[in-house]
């Protein structure tokens, strides 16, 4: 009954909270950044809640898709002030978070509480040909944009044109795991045998509070990304920083919290699908979105990342691919992941 209280207090805190702005940006920034993390931490556990009712696969779908309503209500903002490299930088930084930072302390926190986990391999290797598609898409504009020269506008059509084709992949791989081939997606053995629950009161009152807090941290997206603009300006703070590392961490900690607890609970195949699922999410949808989007507004955000992003997007997806290839996770294979993670996020510092 008590939690029930503390979500319903958050949900008026953000309410009082949109309509504060003082005069100081950095104060500012920690105001709307202290809502928005319990507001997607209540969307995170709803999330894992509502896996009862609809099953491991579309309940780790919805938990990427929800997680990344942060990402996607700042990436909008963002381009709307012209902060297009914090934009670029935070998408690469929510694919490497998820990927490496999230699998890595979901991995670990399971593997303190059982000596073993196996999971889906199919679902692994599906998720991750869906990951290396996005990552190929980025090499192989990098590398027409270095031997062709090509105007912006030219690299903008052509990316828009790629979105489309990513979009409709994604939708694709959709239909193949929830519909046609689900069958292979359904874990049926041993301890992670699902027991789906029939939808009731409490599952539409679940959806209902994803949907609300989910409103609420698009419109503080807009006051925290506005701050940040003018601290960027007034500091001379890199914006691509900002982006890989801020912006990720608040987008991705109802996220984290859902993949850790999944794991806890022996749920690993769960904890991939959400962890996997929103790095694909992010890299087929939600990229491509926000590049078309930017299209009609004529700010032209491309496809075209710098040599360094693709490197540490590539270094990622190999990473953690190795990790789950043969279908078991061990506690020191989540240590390798977030010691990746650290190590990256240390190099762009430098490089920002």
């Amino acid at each position: 009954m008590k939690k029930i209280y503390i979500k319903y207090i958050i949900i008026c805190l953000s309410i009082f909270i949109m309509n504060i702005s003082t005069s100081s940006s950095i104060f500012n920034i920690l105001l709307y950044s202290t809502i928005i993390i319990p507001l997607a931490v209540i969307v995170g556990k709803n999330t894992s809640f509502i896996s009862e009712y609809i099953g491991e696969k579309k309940g780790g779908l919805l938990s990427a898709a929800s997680g990344n309503i942060p990402e996607l209500s700042m990436g909008i903002w963002s381009i709307k002030c012209g902060m297009i490299s914090m934009a670029k930088s935070a998408l690469i930084g929510a694919i490497i978070s998820n990927i490496l930072l999230v699998l890595g302390v979901s991995i670990f926190a399971g593997g303190v509480k059982y000596k073993e986990q196996k999971f889906n391999k199919i679902v692994a290797r599906t998720n991750f040909s869906m990951l290396f598609i996005a990552l190929s898409t980025m090499i192989i504009i990098a590398s027409l944009s270095s031997f062709n020269k090509m105007g912006q506008h030219t690299i903008a059509v052509l990316s828009v044109k790629v979105a489309v084709v990513l979009i409709f992949v994604y939708i694709l791989g959709l239909v193949f795991s929830l519909y046609t081939h689900s069958n292979l997606f359904i874990v049926t053995t041993g301890e992670n045998e699902e027991n789906i629950l029939k939808k009731d009161k409490n599952f539409y009152k679940l959806l209902f509070e994803i949907i609300i807090c989910s409103l609420f941290i698009y419109f503080i997206s807009e006051s925290l990304v506005l701050n940040i603009k003018q601290v960027v300006h007034a500091y001379n703070v890199s914006e691509e920083f900002l982006g890989i590392i801020l912006i990720p961490l608040l987008g991705n900690m109802g996220e984290n919290l859902s993949a850790i607890i999944c794991a806890f609970q022996n749920k690993i195949n769960l904890s991939l699908e959400i962890a996997i699922g929103s790095s694909i999410q992010i890299s087929l949808f939600v990229t491509p979105i926000l590049v078309i989007f930017s299209y009609f507004l004529n700010l032209n955000m491309t496809l075209l990342f710098s040599p360094f992003q693709i490197i540490i997007a590539i270094i990622a997806g190999i990473m953690s691919f190795f990790v789950f290839q043969d279908g078991k996770t061990y506690w020191f294979e989540g240590v390798v992941l977030i010691s990746t993670y650290i190590i990256v996020t240390l190099a762009y510092y430098y490089i920002a």
